[in-house]
């Protein structure tokens, strides 16, 4: 039982208590609005088994959005609107540990905003790469020094494979039999899994401030002019490659299915890819290095691997991710509807190449 009132009464905030509901859909965080002294907030208690270093992923936080706040006043722009505003307690600390050993934040609601949902008009497609764009662009001064890697080895697709070839030899659940074409599918495209590791060694790419979890429901949208207000969900912040970003959104918001379909027929629809990349063109084309706005379709195609490899481990290691699974082969028909998503990038990569080459000309 959580004692709100004992909770709240520790951070740097006046009032009573006068409403606490549940808030959104998180699988990870237990997350709250709470209305006090008129004012409307988002307590959420974090989920260190997840999260194993929460000093770390606050630090990181409140680095980034008190240096957006900065961006953003210079810009003559509201930075209550347009970036996440967290509370110190009163203590000064960026997080508040309880005598139970949970973890609790607090942050300002925006209220004005809602999620967005799943790109369906090709508005709907400009506005989510705007807004990853300008929270890049916005952040392309920040020395990404700071920040701490607090999900280790994210993207690193030495690590993905390897945990994919020990899931295979280990067999613990004796499901290798089931998926021999999907194994054989990830191997035969294993050579291709380094390229922006090795651009990134060259020097060619930079590291850059990155979200890391960039699906459309980590945005909020005005409800009624449907302009993109914001990123929320900002605890995957850390030093990452900026178009891995981009082509983790093109995955979900791009894609003409959902992640748990099962019927096979996804698709990359290009107009809504084509609209995507305008938008975030609109705010990056002139902070990209050559490299990255070449390989920038190929972001894509790898994000729609390593999504479809991780479920892929998922199924085979017993599906032990419990926050995201709720019946049986679910994560094998995940990884297909990956694959079947990397199948149709290949095939039109080509075409996304040389709509990616139309909007970067035009900056």
């Amino acid at each position: 039982m959580i004692r709100f009132e004992e909770i709240i009464n520790k951070f740097q905030i006046e009032g009573k208590i006068t409403d606490v509901k549940p808030l959104g859909h998180g699988k990870v965080n237990h997350t709250y609005e709470i209305v006090c002294g008129g004012n409307n907030y988002v307590l959420q208690e974090m989920n260190h088994f997840v999260f194993k270093y929460p000093t770390e992923v606050m630090n990181n936080l409140f680095l980034v959005t008190e240096y957006l706040r900065d961006v953003i006043e210079k810009e003559g722009r509201d930075p209550d609107l347009e970036t996440l505003t967290f509370i110190r307690t009163k203590a000064g600390n960026q997080l508040l540990q309880s005598e139970t050993g949970s973890y609790f934040r607090l942050y300002r609601m925006i209220c004005s905003g809602e999620e967005m949902q799943k790109p369906k008009t090709r508005e709907d497609a400009y506005e989510l790469g705007r807004i990853l764009g300008q929270f890049q662009r916005r952040m392309r001064d920040f020395d990404v020094r700071q920040l701490s890697y607090t999900v280790p080895r994210l993207h690193d697709m030495k690590t993905v494979m390897s945990r994919l070839l020990d899931a295979v030899r280990a067999d613990i659940c004796f499901r290798t039999s089931d998926c021999q074409e999907q194994i054989q599918f990830v191997l035969e495209r294993s050579k291709k899994l380094y390229e922006i590791k090795n651009a990134v060694d060259a020097g060619e790419i930079p590291l850059r401030v990155t979200h890391n979890d960039t699906h459309y429901s980590n945005i909020l949208v005005d409800p009624d002019s449907k302009k993109a207000i914001c990123l929320i969900d900002l605890d995957t912040i850390m030093p990452g490659v900026s178009i891995l970003d981009f082509g983790d959104s093109v995955r979900a918001g791009a894609a003409t299915l959902g992640e748990d379909e099962r019927s096979g027929d996804i698709e990359i629809d290009l107009e809504l890819y084509r609209s995507h990349l305008q938008g975030y063109a609109d705010e990056m084309a002139r902070v990209l290095t050559p490299k990255e706005k070449e390989m920038i379709s190929y972001g894509a195609w790898l994000m729609a691997m390593e999504k479809g490899i991780r479920y892929l481990v998922d199924y085979l290691n017993g599906d032990q991710n419990i926050f995201d699974f709720s019946y049986e082969r679910q994560n094998l028909f995940r990884a297909v509807n990956q694959f079947f998503l990397v199948l149709d990038i290949e095939e039109k990569m080509d075409e996304m190449n040389d709509i990616a080459a139309a909007v970067f000309q035009k900056h």
